[in-house]
Formats: C-alpha cells, sequence, structure tokens
C-alpha cells in the first residue's frame, strides 16, 4: 500500500512538473515608448489665432479662432477650433485636430475631426524654409466637390501666417480659391 502512494504521489508530482516546463517564459521586458516628437519647428504655433477665411465663392471672410495646445503626453500638438455661424453656415461649427511627427516615416501627421461628422488625415514632409505643405490622404471625390490642391501654409512671422489651397466644384467645373490669414493673440 505504501508502495502504491509512493507511486502515485510521484505520478501526481510529474505531472504537475511536466506542463509547467513546457509552457514558454513570459516576457517581462516592457515595450520601448516611442520618441517624442521634436516640436521646436512648430512652437510658435501654441497659444491662440484668430484667422481669416475668404472663399472666391462666399460673398465676404469668415473668421476662425484655433488655440494650439500641447497636451500632457509631449506626443501631440493639440487644435481646437470655432468658426461662428455666417450666412451660409447656419450653425458655429467646432473641430479639433492631433498633429504630430512620425520618425518611422519622416512625415508630418494631421488627425482632425469636426462637427457634421467631418474629418480629415494629412500628411506633409515638413517646412521647406518658410512653408509648409500638407497633403489630405482622406479626400474622395463627390457630389460637391471634384477636387482638391494641398494646403500651403506660409510663416510670415512668429504671430501670422498665411494659406492658400483651391477646389473644384463637380457640378460647375469652376476652380474656388481658399485664403487664410492668421494672426497669434
Amino acid at each position: 500500500m505504501r508502495t502504491s502512494r509512493v507511486i502515485i504521489a510521484a505520478a501526481v508530482l510529474l505531472a504537475a512538473l511536466v506542463p509547467a516546463s513546457s509552457f514558454a517564459q513570459v516576457e517581462s521586458t516592457p515595450i520601448p515608448a516611442p520618441r517624442k516628437p521634436d516640436f521646436s519647428s512648430v512652437s510658435f504655433m501654441v497659444g491662440t489665432w484668430t484667422c481669416s477665411s475668404k472663399s472666391s465663392r462666399r460673398p465676404r471672410a469668415f473668421t476662425t479662432i484655433s488655440t494650439y495646445t500641447l497636451d500632457p503626453t509631449g506626443y501631440w500638438i493639440s487644435e481646437t477650433s470655432t468658426t461662428p455661424k455666417t450666412s451660409w453656415v447656419t450653425t458655429t461649427q467646432r473641430g479639433w485636430d492631433k498633429i504630430t511627427y512620425d520618425p518611422d516615416t519622416k512625415r508630418w501627421v494631421d488627425v482632425a475631426y469636426g462637427d457634421g461628422g467631418g474629418y480629415g488625415l494629412s500628411f506633409s514632409k515638413g517646412w521647406n524654409g518658410n512653408q509648409i505643405t500638407w497633403h489630405d490622404v482622406s479626400f474622395v471625390a463627390g457630389p460637391d466637390i471634384n477636387s482638391q490642391t494641398d494646403i500651403t501654409t506660409t510663416k510670415v512671422s512668429a504671430t501670422k501666417t498665411t494659406s492658400t489651397s483651391s477646389f473644384t466644384e463637380t457640378k460647375t467645373g469652376r476652380r474656388v480659391m481658399v485664403t487664410t490669414a492668421c494672426v497669434k493673440s
């Protein structure tokens, strides 16, 4: 009887040890954190800007107030924009952008979303002198707009920027120019 207890105990012990040794080791090395972007070339943007945009198909310019902040993680610049209603926009429009630099692809990234379901994803190779050009990769031709150009922003000074772009209306084929001038408060 004693022999069978010893055999049973040995079998139980062996059964417990064999599966434990066959399991893979759990990786304990922490995932390295990605490098934080170098925001020095865009740090002048942090603050509140008043922008006046003029579309060639509208009777007058409209105003947008944009505030840029560095988010607490240090990986993004956050933009919050508000455009008051106009005769052609019946409600106040709000938008949010998150801007970062991707060191792996060596490009700036702007993820945007806003009231009414608006969204966008734009990339830029970065500054060329005092200009940066953004390409909207999420644009798809539709019933209102057939095509659009990239947006080129010029840093006039640490407190002033200008931007230009255009788009083509689907129905008329008319090319519409859009110019914006922003001043930091």
